[in-house]
C-alpha cells in the first residue's frame, strides 16, 4: 500500500479509536487514555496502537492489559466504520513520551526558578 494511503488509514484508525474509547467503552479508565499513534503492518492485518494516560492514578500496565483484553470489541467496532476490506488485529502499547515531556518541562521550570 502506498505510503500516503497507509498514513491516512493510520490516522483514521487513531481518530476512530479515540472516539470509541470515549463514547462506547464501559471502562472508566479508558476515558483518561489518548491514542498517540497507530502503525499498521504492510498487509493491514495488524495494528500497533500506542496510547498515553493523562491521570497518574492509573497504572500503564493495567490499562494496557485492559485495552488488549477489549481489543476484539474495538476491532469489531472499527470494522463497522472503517472503509477497508480487513479490520486489523489491535495490540495496545503504552507510550511514555508524554510522561517524559512532562518530566522535562518540570526540570526546565525548576532550572528557570533557580537561575533567578
Amino acid at each position: 500500500m502506498a505510503g500516503r494511503k497507509l498514513e491516512h488509514l493510520n490516522e483514521s484508525i487513531r481518530q476512530k479509536l479515540g472516539q470509541l474509547l470515549y463514547k462506547e467503552a464501559n471502562d472508566p479508565r479508558f476515558h483518561a487514555v489518548t491514542i498517540t499513534s497507530v502503525k499498521l503492518s504492510k498487509d493491514l492485518s495488524q495494528a500497533r496502537v500506542e496510547f498515553s494516560i493523562f491521570q497518574k492514578d492509573h497504572k500503564p500496565e493495567d490499562v494496557a492489559n485492559s485495552l488488549n483484553h477489549a481489543a476484539g470489541f474495538f476491532s469489531h467496532a472499527l470494522g463497522r466504520t472503517l472503509s477497508a476490506r480487513r479490520t486489523p488485529r489491535l495490540t495496545f502499547h503504552y507510550d511514555p513520551g508524554f510522561d517524559h515531556a512532562q518530566d522535562m518541562d518540570l526540570i526546565l521550570k525548576q532550572l528557570k526558578t533557580t537561575d533567578g
